[in-house]
């Protein structure tokens, strides 16, 4: 499913949310309000709309810088990506399982289940059972028809392979760091302030 479909069905999810804490908030206010209640009930009722699509506008905006500054997706989408050296990265699309390799938007290698990186290389095992080590430095590929073969030429006593999606996870947490919490942080500052003056334009 594609970003734009995934924000569509965010933004209808918070609509539909937005719209239930609206009139609860907006016939509570009704109920108990006694001055300015006009005021208080227009509040109430556009209070919700206002702070979550702000929030969500601001988690947007900021996680779209971060995923720019540091080379890695926004969070959701069919399409999940992760640095490697030289210019490389660790591409899914779609599916976990649809992993390969990329430099400069070329696809190196495919269907990839483990992986590794040690050094300038990147080491790996394919769906069909294929192993291959790849220089990010020099773009030379080679491909083996066993681990003691890629052992054998990457003068390694263990490959130690992990599988690619938990090799993303793990990558894309130590890249990330808090960065996407402080993006959430400061959204959710954004979205009270705003609220806030919203509420001093109604005048209550």
């Amino acid at each position: 499913m594609g970003i734009g479909f995934v924000m569509l069905f965010h933004l209808i999810i918070i609509l539909i949310l937005s719209s239930i804490i609206a009139i609860i908030g907006g016939l509570i206010t009704a109920f108990f309000s006694k001055e300015k209640k006009k005021r208080k009930i227009l509040l109430a009722f556009l209070a919700p709309f206002v702070g979550f699509y702000t929030l969500y506008f601001c988690a947007i905006i900021g996680s779209s810088i971060v995923s720019e500054k540091k080379n890695i997706d926004i969070g959701f989408g069919d399409c999940w990506y992760v640095p490697l050296e030289n210019d490389c990265q660790l591409l899914f699309i779609d599916l976990p399982e649809q992993s390969s390799i990329e430099k400069n938007g070329q696809t190196v290698v495919s269907s990839i289940s483990g992986i590794r990186e040690n050094g300038n290389y990147v080491l790996g095992k394919t769906d069909n059972s294929k192993y291959f080590s790849f220089n990010t430095k020099n773009n030379v590929l080679k491909e083996f028809n066993n681990e003691r073969e890629l052992l054998h030429f990457s003068s390694m006593k263990e490959l130690k392979l992990v599988d690619t999606f938990d090799f993303y996870s793990t990558r894309y947490k130590e890249i990330a760091g808090n960065w996407f919490i402080v993006v959430g942080v400061i959204s959710l500052i954004i979205s009270i302030s705003v609220i806030y003056l919203l509420k001093l334009i109604i005048a209550i």
